[in-house]
C-alpha cells in the first residue's frame, strides 16, 4: 500500500535565493563599471621618475601597478603574521575595548 499523502513524483523544492551571493554579484558589477570608468578617465600620460631614469606611462597603468604592489605587501604581511602564530603579537594586548586609561582600577 502506498501513502496517499506522498505523491509518486516528488518535485524538487523551489530554489532558495542566496541574498549574500546576489549582493556580492551586484557589488562586483558596480565595482567593475567604476573601474572601467576610472580607467577611461585616466588615460593621459604622466612622467614616472625612478632613481636613475625617467619615463612616461598612462596614469591608469601607474595606478594599477601601485595597487598590485600594495596588495602584494598586504598579502606578505598577512602571511608573515600567520607564520608567527596568529593575529596577536607578543605585546600582551588582548584586543579589549576602552581607552586604556583607568584600567588598573586605581
Amino acid at each position: 500500500m502506498t501513502d496517499p499523502t506522498m505523491s509518486q513524483e516528488s518535485s524538487p523544492p523551489p530554489p532558495v535565493r542566496d541574498r549574500k551571493r546576489d549582493a556580492k554579484l551586484v557589488l562586483s558589477g558596480v565595482a567593475a563599471v567604476l573601474l572601467i570608468w576610472f580607467a577611461i578617465a585616466n588615460l593621459q600620460d604622466v612622467p614616472i621618475h625612478f632613481w636613475v631614469t625617467s619615463t612616461r606611462s598612462p596614469l591608469i597603468v601607474v595606478v594599477v601597478i601601485s595597487g598590485f604592489l600594495g596588495a602584494m605587501i598586504v598579502l606578505l604581511a598577512q602571511a608573515l603574521r600567520r607564520r608567527r602564530g596568529g593575529r596577536g603579537g607578543d605585546d600582551g594586548y588582548t584586543g579589549g575595548g576602552g581607552t586604556g586609561y583607568g584600567s588598573t582600577g586605581m
